[in-house]
């Protein structure tokens, strides 16, 4: 199975990892974004209780001091991606090409790389799966709620 996508009008496919490289990505990703989600739940709501009080300072802080793991994450999508280097439609392997596509292009690999994890990792970071079927169900309310008003 193959996800498609487009990023500054060039195209590009990513296939699904090797169960030993979606566990490895699944690894880099925990240590990329582990500190800056820390940095974000553990933010003191404000005194309304709606909205976070956010320390973008401290995010981006956290974010920055582990960059490297940006590029080891492209390096292991690369071999399961490829994209349209001519812009003719022919797709190309992308692994011989990370340097001419994301040479002094952060963003672009961010981008690219929100692509690639959402396809690989939706169903664990989101909604019912088999995990989720393992972890234990909130108890039920031993009481009934009231009945709601009639007149």
């Amino acid at each position: 199975m193959a996800t498609d996508f487009e990023l500054e009008g060039r195209r590009f496919e990513v296939k699904r990892l090797t169960p030993d490289d979606a566990c490895l990505g699944l690894e880099l990703l925990g240590t990329a974004l582990g500190p800056a989600l820390s940095t974000v739940l553990l933010t003191k709501a404000s005194g309304d209780g709606e909205e976070l009080d956010i320390d973008f300072a401290a995010l981006l802080q956290s974010l920055l001091t582990q960059a490297s793991k940006i590029s080891a994450l492209v390096k292991l999508f690369a071999p399961r991606s490829k994209f349209d280097r001519g812009g003719n439609g022919v797709l190309v392997e992308l692994k011989p090409f990370i340097g001419e596509v994301f040479e002094g292009r952060v963003d672009l690999m961010i981008a690219f790389l929100v692509h690639a994890v959402r396809a690989e990792y939706s169903s664990f970071l989101a909604g019912t799966n088999a995990l989720a079927a393992l972890l234990p169900k909130p108890a039920a309310s031993a009481s009934k709620s009231p009945p709601a008003p009639t007149a």
